[in-house]
């Protein structure tokens, strides 16, 4: 079922206020059974010392110490005032689990309170730390204990996962209302039940107990897991898997196919838990999509469909329908006359009852239980006509694979919420559908099929309706697993005793014992003794017959060449990076760049700087060899003799540049130095990014370095002697100086006043960069000295002038200075590994336009003629993915909509030149085009658009909640956006005669445009259904024929006086209501009154009137009694007579009901104010009494749309 919304992301911020005041703290907090506590921070929490835990309980792995649990209360002061977009708790603590609430005061992106539950010491636990938790929060209402609102959930909370909780909690309006009884004295006060229910072993290896590896849980996805490993471990499904299509150059996060192949493939021959963002991503999920949990039942149905899709035209066309589609018979059959009516149909699962039923059997009983048509719901024949009759349901097929469905959750219409059934529901290990004369079959159901099934695998939810965790229990095929049966839990596998898997997830019917530190009243079924939250949820069984053809062989040959050779390089790789990783104290990582690097990436992959050090050769040497062993791996490897190479060690410079800078031959000029003793600046790298020692040098290539002269024998002896310290002294003398003996150096000599500089080259006509090579100077030459160099590299003749800059930094300004002619490159202060950027001159002719867009190195408008604009224009190039804004009312997920279009853009660009570009992408006025920026946290469009030049830059479009983002989304107006800013957009919902929503108009007017005038504009935009003109045939004025009114919660809280202005109105959070006005109430008479009438129901449990529908006002008499106002609501509602005899009439005063005799003038039991234009909650009505909630349409659809926030969908 769908879990709690999603973690807690999307905003950043600080807790407590902007200017708070001492004795108006926020944050009060309550412990009700935990008295440690501390302040929390965002950054950084620092935690007390923990309960001591239950030391026993260390012992054996997952078991819970007995202070597990808790209750406490956050009472947070002065709610109103709080300014910061996000609010944490002070720490609690269940047992040794610290946690901490977290708040969102204005809603986390919506209009609703968010709350989330947080694990406050995340960042101090192992790096793989996960805890199963289940909790409920409690939002409490002081006026109205039973207007509480409670949700709980199970969460199994990890580094990626460690807050949970519920974005939508309760509307802000009701929160900030105070006649709403949220806030006591300012304060809002969340009550928290949490119970850790597991933690894991942290030395437990699912392969080697079991044979079998889990699937890594993604933040919300243990129902997807639980669904593949069921899958899985269907030999037949997973051979058809395999044998579906796919190419070797596919990327499998764009192939539905090849991800489950790889995911199947590495769940049998991995030795640890399997990834399974590829096959999210192929599905077209993103991150968000990843924290929503949905229903496994819908998953599975959706996913088969897909596959299904997928499937068609190969060789494994029809596996789907072959697996898991059978058959049933819907018959009516008369009772009296001899005809029958019979109708197939197919299905893939069944969706059996759980609600009054013990067991399977039962709820089998349930589904075909026969019906009688009889009396008005007599079944009609075409030839015999109205007949009673029996209509049924009997299955003609059953699958070989038969997937039953259990519905565990239900509307309660009390509550207006989904809840779970956790009742007992007994099911058995082989289920015999056979049983009392193949009762469940029809008379034409093939009798050669036996229909004895075993039960395969148990798919289990625990948790209530507002969110939990799926796992599934699997009994795989074959003898070395016979009457075995293994839980999957995400990523950890055990092997279960059998009751546990099916007895265990039978659901309980009996209360559990109350538990020390939790309350019994108002915290929903669990925490007051409720049944076991954990229960099965989904059952599938394999016909007895089909399971040797389901457990077919399935072998590495059923692979396709391509996948099982990438996959089997995939896993050498990981074996030779475990080794690695293993062997990584033993060898220092040497990146490589040459000169080759810096031309392949320069003008392409980058621009600024020299080289990607990720993207250079790699060498991996051992710490005791020397740099001569490393010279001599790199003229073995890339072929330059080793008395021809330079080495250079980078340096990061405090402008944030990174330049070769110091030759290794000056740090360390005994070629025979140890690896090991190498250092090089690592700033720019943190520690724990980096597994093993890494040093990063640059190769010159000296090409006119001689060989060094051979040394003669003894001379060399007599250098090792020396440097192995042989050399003594005799008695009472010295040795005269053994360094005499010195060898001529094995590398090439960089006299003192060189400089070792590079060379890049701007092409102003083609717009293009590129590195050239490097060059030797001296410290004294100046310009006129560089250019002959610099035209000789390119080839260019001796009469080119040439502009010469160097490139000084780019992080926090774009800075190139030109190299003048009248000092010297020392005086200059140029030093070793700095960048010179030439260009020719004159500059080609063209127009420079500062800022101008760029698209694949072609100019939209205008050239950067000047290597300092050109640089400039590269720093800022970004290329937008412009979407066009879906309404509102389709819901609309943006990858369901049309490929965006890339625009080559600027980040400089001010708002009329974005506006201007976006026009001319869409061939619109830009004065039409309204900008709405991107959320990165939800990937969807922000709910408020861009107002008019209210963004300076695109830059800052570009900024969501201190990420960069690179979308936008855009609408194009009817009318100018500056001009449409000035008017007032109202939402209408224009109702009939009757009562029901026919049209919903949005109006867009002046802001000082009254209420009469927008009627005015309604009416000539809906059918009216009463007369315009009176008895006298004079147009009825619109203050006497249509209004307008203002509604919340089925009831009418404001009749708009004709001369408001509309720009008072707020259409956000209420319901605005436009009608017109009953013929009734046109001819009042002195005496009369205008009352409000609404329909409600009755709940017994919770002895409190509940108003639903559209409520109305209507024309009361002084004559009127209830006989006479019930048959004129018969008429405008046009109600049968049966319907109205299920209906009362009462009139309702501060919530108590009276019920006034049939010949009792009603209008005596109303007070004697005029009420109609408003008074929300505390006006008299009339109230129609229904015998129950609401069944009809409107019901059904709340009903069937659960509370998650969308449905499953895979879009690949």
């Amino acid at each position: 079922e769908a879990a709690c919304d999603a973690m807690a992301v999307g905003i950043d911020g600080t807790n407590g206020l902007d200017n708070p005041e001492p004795d108006a703290p926020i944050g009060d907090e309550i412990p009700l059974t935990t008295s440690q506590e501390v302040a929390s921070q965002d950054m950084e929490v620092s935690l007390p010392e923990p309960p001591a835990p239950d030391v026993e309980a260390k012992v054996v792995g997952p078991t819970i110490p007995e202070n597990d649990k808790c209750t406490y209360t956050w009472r947070v002061g002065n709610f109103l005032r709080i300014r910061q977009p996000k609010h944490y708790s002070p720490v609690f603590y269940s047992g040794p689990h610290a946690w901490r609430l977290l708040m969102f005061p204005n809603g986390n992106n919506c209009a609703f309170l968010s709350v989330y539950l947080d694990v406050a010491d995340g960042a101090q636990l192992p790096a793989h730390w996960s805890r199963q938790a289940h909790f409920s929060l409690k939002i409490i209402n002081h006026q109205d204990e039973t207007r509480s609102v409670v949700k709980d959930s199970d969460h199994v909370f990890m580094a990626r996962a460690n807050d949970w909780g519920f974005r939508e909690f309760v509307p802000l309006a009701d929160v900030r209302d105070p006649s709403q009884g949220f806030l006591a004295d300012g304060a809002l006060e969340i009550e928290c039940n949490v119970e850790v229910t597991w933690q894991p072993s942290q030395n437990h290896d699912s392969k080697k107990e079991t044979g079998f590896v889990g699937l890594k849980n993604q933040g919300a996805t243990c129902y997807m897991n639980s669904l593949l490993q069921t899958l899985e471990h269907i030999p037949y499904f997973r051979k058809a898997v395999y044998h579906m299509p796919t190419r070797e150059d596919e990327d499998p996060e764009n192939s539905i196919p090849l991800s489950l192949q790889r995911i199947f493939y590495k769940l049998e021959h991995s030795d640890v838990s399997v990834s399974t963002k590829q096959l999210t991503k192929s599905f077209g999920w993103d991150a968000s999509d990843t924290f929503m949990q949905h229903d496994v039942q819908e998953l599975n149905r959706v996913l088969v469909d897909k596959l299904e899709e997928k499937m068609k035209g190969t060789s494994v066309e029809g596996t789907m329908a072959h697996l898991f589609e059978g058959k049933l018979t819907n018959y009516v059959k008369c009772v009296n006359v001899d005809f029958e009516s019979r109708r197939d149909e197919a299905f893939y699962d069944l969706q059996v009852p759980v609600k009054g039923c013990k067991s399977v059997y039962d709820a089998l009983d349930e589904y075909v239980k026969e019906e009688t048509l009889d009396g008005e719901n007599q079944y009609h024949s075409d030839k015999f006509g109205k007949q009673d009759a029996k209509k049924g349901v009997r299955f003609k097929q059953l699958p070989p694979v038969l997937q039953l469905h259990l519905l565990r959750f239900e509307f309660d219409f009390t509550t207006e919420q989904m809840i779970k059934i956790n009742s007992r529901f007994e099911f058995p290990a082989m289920l015999d559908l056979d049983v009392d004369g193949r009762k469940y079959l029809t008379d034409d159901a093939d009798p050669n099929c036996r229909n004895l099934y075993k039960l395969h695998s148990v798919l289990v939810h625990s948790g209530g309706s507002n969110g939990g965790h799926y796992w599934v229990f699997v009994q795989p095929f074959g003898t070395e697993h016979s009457n075995k049966w293994y839980k999957f839990d995400d990523e950890r596998v055990t092997l279960v005793p059998e009751s546990e898997a099916i007895e265990g997830s039978y659901g309980d019917d009996a209360p559990a014992e109350p538990r020390p530190g939790q309350l019994h009243g108002g915290m929903g079924g669990y925490y007051r003794g409720g049944p076991k939250a954990s229960s099965a949820y989904m059952l599938v069984y394999i016909r007895e017959s089909a399971i040797r053809e389901l457990n077919c062989e399935v072998t590495d040959d059923d692979i396709v060449p391509h996948l099982r050779a990438q996959l089997e390089r995939e896993q050498l790789d990981k074996v030779r990076k475990r080794k690695e990783r293993n062997e990584a104290h033993l060898y220092t990582v040497m990146k490589v760049a040459t000169a080759q690097d810096l031309r392949a990436q320069v003008g392409s992959d980058l621009w600024f700087d020299l080289v990607d050090h990720d993207k250079v050769r790699r060498f991996r040497v051992k710490k005791e060899e020397t740099i001569a062993d490393l010279k001599a791996t790199l003229e073995r490897d890339l072929g330059v003799p080793a008395y021809k190479q330079r080495l250079w060690l980078w340096v990061h410079r405090q402008n944030k540049t990174f330049r070769p800078d110091k030759p290794l031959q000056l740090e360390y000029p005994d070629e025979m130095t140890a690896i090991m003793e190498l250092k090089e600046d690592v700033a720019s790298v943190p520690l724990y990014a980096r597994f093993q020692a890494e040093v990063r040098l640059y190769l010159e290539v000296v090409e006119d370095a001689e060989p060094p002269a051979p040394v003669a024998k003894a001379a060399a002896e007599d250098y090792a002697a020396v440097a192995a310290g042989a050399f003594a002294a005799p008695l009472g003398g010295v040795v005269a100086d053994p360094m005499a003996v010195d060898p001529p150096p094995a590398y090439p000599v960089l006299r003192p006043d060189e400089l070792f500089l590079f060379v890049k080259y701007f092409d102003a006509a083609a717009q293009s960069l590129s590195f050239v090579d490097t060059i030797l100077a001296r410290g004294t030459d100046r310009l006129r000295d560089l250019v002959p160099v610099l035209r000789a590299l390119k080839g260019f003749g001796a009469d080119q002038e040439l502009a010469v800059f160097e490139e000084v930094e780019f992080e926090a300004q774009v800075l190139f200075t030109p190299i003048r002619d009248d000092r010297s490159l020392r005086e200059a202060e140029l030093q070793h590994g700095d960048i010179l950027v030439f260009q020719t001159l004159p500059l080609p002719e063209a127009v420079a336009v500062e800022g101008a867009p760029l698209l694949d190195g072609e100019p939209l408008s205008g050239a950067q003629m000047t290597i300092s604009r050109f640089f400039e224009a590269v720093k800022n190039r970004v290329t937008v993915n412009l979407f066009k804004l879906p309404h509102a009312h389709e819901n609309a997920n943006i990858r369901e909509r049309e490929a965006p279009q890339k625009l080559a853009m600027d980040k400089r660009m001010t708002y009329d030149e974005v506006t201007a570009a976006v026009g001319r992408a869409v061939g619109c006025d830009p004065a039409h085009v309204r900008l709405t920026m991107h959320n990165c946290y939800t990937e969807q469009p922000k709910p408020t658009p861009i107002k008019y030049q209210g963004v300076a830059r695109l830059q800052e479009m570009l900024q969501s909640f201190q990420k960069t983002t690179d979308t936008l989304y855009y609408e194009v107006l009817d009318l100018p956006l500056k001009e449409f800013e000035s008017k007032k957009s109202l939402k209408v919902s224009w109702h009939n005669q009757q009562c029901e929503e026919t049209k919903v108009l949005t109006l867009l007017l002046a802001k000082e445009t009254t209420v009469g005038q927008a009627l005015e504009m309604i009416t000539k935009q809906v059918d009216l259904e009463l007369p315009a003109v009176d008895a006298q045939g004079e147009v009825v004025p619109v203050e006497r024929s249509v209004r307008m009114m203002e509604l919340f919660n089925h009831r009418i809280y404001k009749v708009f006086g004709y001369d408001e202005e509309i720009d008072t109105i707020n259409d956000q959070y209420w319901t605005i209501r436009a009608e017109e006005i009953p013929l009734e109430e046109r001819d009042m008479g002195p005496d009369d009154k205008v009352i409000h009438v609404r329909h409600f129901y009755q709940d017994a449990k919770l002895s409190m009137i509940t108003n639903f529908g559209d409520p109305f006002l209507m024309k009361l008499a002084p004559e009127d009694t209830i006989i006479t106002v019930g048959r004129r609501i018969q008429q405008r509602l046009k109600l049968s007579d049966d319907d109205m005899l299920a209906l009362k009439f009462g009139v309702i005063c501060f919530g108590r009901i009276e019920y006034p005799s049939e010949t009792e003038a009603v209008k005596g039991r109303f007070r004697s104010h005029d009420n109609a234009q408003g008074g929300g909650n505390f006006e008299d009505y009339l109230g129609i009494e229904h015998a129950g909630p609401p069944t009809g349409p409107a019901a059904r659809k709340r009903l069937t749309s659960r509370y998650h926030d969308k449905p499953v969908k895979i879009y690949g």
